[in-house]
């Protein structure tokens, strides 16, 4: 099981409930969705709520009843009419699902067609998404997304595009937005018959005209798996008609002489990365009236399991939403471990999955517009501080602002504060995690701090109360509990990777191991460097001593069975593993990073003054003795201490809970909201720098993605293209691949490599 299978929530189905704020639909509709009926009643309703849901409100729904049987049928689907005056419902005569489709498509207003059967339902932001890389990439003929099989089977599908793939095995779902006229031009669907799968007929026939698909990388379709099977299995399990269904498929595929190329998201296509921001051409209202709430817009790089992320998350979830509508675009890559958590909240657009990167500004750029969006806050990410002085030159009413973690003084001299203090001129209001950023930024990075603010990320409480907390809620911590019976028990929880020194970690254990050896070492977190870290444990003969446990959903347990928390990082802001480990009467033994003294002190735990620093590189092996020892020290004091726990988490509940770090941002918004932008406009005037920063930041952060338009291209392998286009990206995202590279232009071993015969090889991969 993947990390995305492992940490997906199949109960957040959409069109559970339909949403109170229904969105102002202006003008003409953009798109038809097509939707054939026979005897649905169980699941029409899911469907059209699903769809009522739809951030996107330019839609009409034409539903054709192909004589359903069912009783009821006529009532269930007045009452879908009723529900919005988009909704058209069309009685006939029992001609057959395909047929019934047609007529359907006959029946639509729109040049966009969206299939959509009347049992599956949709994500919120599916027709958006669909319409924009549909706009964006105008060659293309159709658009789908990755699925969610669910209701009788759960199961993700996501399968890269390969139309060699495509001959043998139907890997495109049928819910698509589609051009009217690519699909009219191969003859609708009805040029087969009912005993052939004829979503899968279609694609044959388009990909033997030409035609290309894109295929965006989030799950916006969730595809009923019913119990009871559907049609294609009812095809599938009679002889006669898959024998039929098969001829037909295979004597179509055969008639695709090329291979046929899609664009695929995370981009197979060369984006176009000189081009200088541009705008949608979109004449709208706003989706919603202003004043009617306050309407926030965050931008993140990603959903990760971290620090940030939960800071990110906790302040999105506890935000009043009778005050506040919010939106969330991304602008990193990432898997769907927390982002369900996040769509919970919010309507959520992952930049990376469904845009080039020339298209993420007038994308934002429409957001803002089309959401009436009063204050923009950006948090690490990196495009973002590129962009935001042009955003701001385009909307200089929207209040924009950014919230701080932490100075890594190994990348780009000092990393996000930097770029925060080199964009303060179109800032309101920048928040830091601590105290010491904020002077940091002062002292060292020339920042004037009238408008920086520091606001302590928080903990709930009342989650994270040991009375509450059970062993048995984790159940790979139970199957251990033998192990840690008896013995001195350490937490090591984070992202295994260089900044957070898991390798200096071991140093310290078998350090400690030397003169006790009843200590066992928890370690919570996957990363790069988890490999590495066990290695280095076996070849230390300590192995015995820790238990790996990866990277976890429900990580209470593990503090509550902890006698310390180890934090030996590099690099920090203030973490939550901190706030997280006291509130539970766990104390810290923490490096002087960042803000970690701002909360710990010797009535919680200890500050270690660290000898190596991020300055020094963070992948410095040469450990000091002495600072090792120092941790040994700080370690065996808190373990020998009997009243620390007791100190813990009264720190805690004096100012450091969740709840007191949202009641601060929503008096920070509203008074925002109140009193508007204190950014003169007239100060807001390059708008040409300001255009050329995010054409630099296009240059300096390239993903060297392998260059591939969608439609023919006999000569190389669609599949191999993408998966050398992912590994690219993946490695120039890992600090430690960058910082190589870096190593070798400097030291002149790459101009050495360019001479030899690996020339081209290297180039491609840097």
């Amino acid at each position: 099981m993947n990390e995305e299978e492992k940490y997906f929530d199949y109960s957040m189905v959409p069109g559970k409930n339909l949403n109170k704020n229904q969105a102002i639909n202006d003008k003409e509709p953009i798109i038809s969705i097509i939707t054939g009926y026979y005897n649905c009643k169980k699941y029409i309703k899911q469907t059209a709520y699903s769809i009522i849901n739809q951030s996107f409100p330019y839609w009409e729904w034409i539903i054709v009843n192909d004589g359903s049987t069912e009783e009821g049928t006529k009532e269930i689907l007045k009452e879908i009419a009723s529900l919005d005056s988009r909704i058209k419902i069309y009685h006939e005569k029992n001609q057959g699902r395909i047929k019934t489709r047609d007529t359907a498509i006959s029946k639509a207003k729109c040049d966009l067609l969206f299939i959509l059967d009347a049992d599956d339902v949709i994500e919120r932001t599916m027709l958006e998404c669909s319409y924009w890389t549909l706009q964006t990439n105008p060659k293309a003929s159709w658009v789908y997304a990755d699925l969610v099989n669910f209701d009788g089977q759960e199961f993700l599908w996501k399968k890269i595009f390969n139309s060699n793939i495509e001959k043998k095995e139907n890997i495109i779902p049928v819910c698509s937005l589609i051009k009217k006229e690519a699909l009219m031009d191969v003859g609708g669907y009805g040029v087969v018959d009912d005993d052939v799968h004829e979503d899968w007929h279609l694609w044959l026939r388009m990909l033997e005209k030409g035609h290309f698909p894109i295929r965006m990388n989030y799950y916006g379709f969730w595809y009923r798996k019913k119990k009871e099977g559907g049609i294609l299995d009812s095809i599938n399990q009679d002889k006669k008609r898959d024998e039929h269904a098969r001829e037909e498929i295979a004597k179509q595929a055969k008639k695709i002489k090329d291979e046929i190329y899609a664009i695929q998201f995370p981009s197979t296509t060369k984006s176009n990365y000189d081009s200088y921001p541009y705008v949608f051409s979109w004449d709208r209202k706003p989706i919603n009236m202003q004043g009617e709430k306050i309407r926030l817009l965050f931008i993140f790089p990603w959903f990760k399991v971290g620090g940030a992320d939960k800071f990110n998350l906790d302040l999105i979830e506890r935000l009043d939403k009778n005050k506040f509508d919010i939106t969330i675009v991304t602008t990193e890559e990432c898997e769907y471990i927390w982002r369900q958590k996040f769509e919970k909240q919010a309507e959520v657009f992952d930049l990376t999955s469904f845009l080039h990167r020339q298209d993420w500004p007038a994308f934002i750029h429409y957001i803002i517009k089309s959401r009436n969006i009063d204050i923009v806050m950006q948090s690490n990410s990196y495009f973002g501080f590129y962009a935001i002085p042009w955003l701001k030159s385009e909307f200089p009413k929207v209040v924009f602002t950014d919230y701080l973690h932490s100075a890594n003084w190994s990348w780009r001299n000092g990393e996000y504060p930097r770029d925060s203090t080199a964009i303060d001129g179109f800032l309101d209001r920048t928040y830091t995690c601590t105290k010491v950023l904020r002077e940091s930024m002062k002292k060292d990075m020339g920042r004037t701090i009238d408008n920086v603010k520091t606001v302590y990320i928080g903990v709930d409480e009342e989650e994270f109360d040991k009375d509450k907390i059970k062993i048995s809620d984790n159940k790979d911590l139970e199957k251990e509990m033998d192990k840690l019976k008896g013995k001195k028990v350490l937490l090591f929880l984070c992202r295994i990777s260089e900044e957070k020194r898991p390798i200096f970690m071991i140093k310290v254990l078998k350090k400690l191991l030397e003169n006790q050896e009843d200590i066992v070492l928890m370690v919570v977190g996957d990363g790069p460097v988890l490999r590495e870290m066990k290695d280095t444990a076996q070849k230390e003969g300590i192995y015995e001593n820790i238990i790996f446990f990866g990277m976890q959903k429900n990580v209470k347990p593990f503090y509550k069975v902890a006698d310390v928390s180890i934090i030996c990082s590099l690099v920090e802001g203030l973490t939550i593993t901190t706030y997280e480990s006291l509130a539970i009467e766990t104390p810290v033994v923490t490096a002087d990073v960042g803000g970690q003294k701002e909360l710990v002190d010797e009535s919680c735990g200890r500050v270690v003054q660290n000898i190596q620093t991020a300055k020094d590189g963070i992948y410095n092996r040469d450990y000091s003795e002495e600072e090792i020892n120092r941790y040994v020290k700080a370690i065996k004091e808190v373990l020998e201490d009997k009243t620390i726990k007791d100190n813990c988490r009264k720190k805690i509940l004096n100012g450091y809970t969740v709840n007191n770090m949202v009641e601060i941002f929503e008096k920070e918004f509203e008074e925002f909201r109140k009193k508007g932008t204190q950014i003169d406009p007239k100060s807001i005037v390059n708008k040409d720098l300001y255009k050329q920063l995010i054409v630099m930041y296009n240059q300096l952060d390239i993903r060297n993605y392998f260059p591939q338009e969608g439609g023919n291209n006999s000569k190389t392998d669609s599949l191999k293209q993408y998966k050398m286009a992912r590994l690219k990206g993946k490695l120039w995202q890992n600090p430690l691949w960058r910082g190589l590279i870096k190593v070798l232009k400097a030291t002149g071993i790459m101009g050495l490599i360019k001479k030899t015969k690996l020339k081209e090889k290297i180039k491609k991969m840097i």
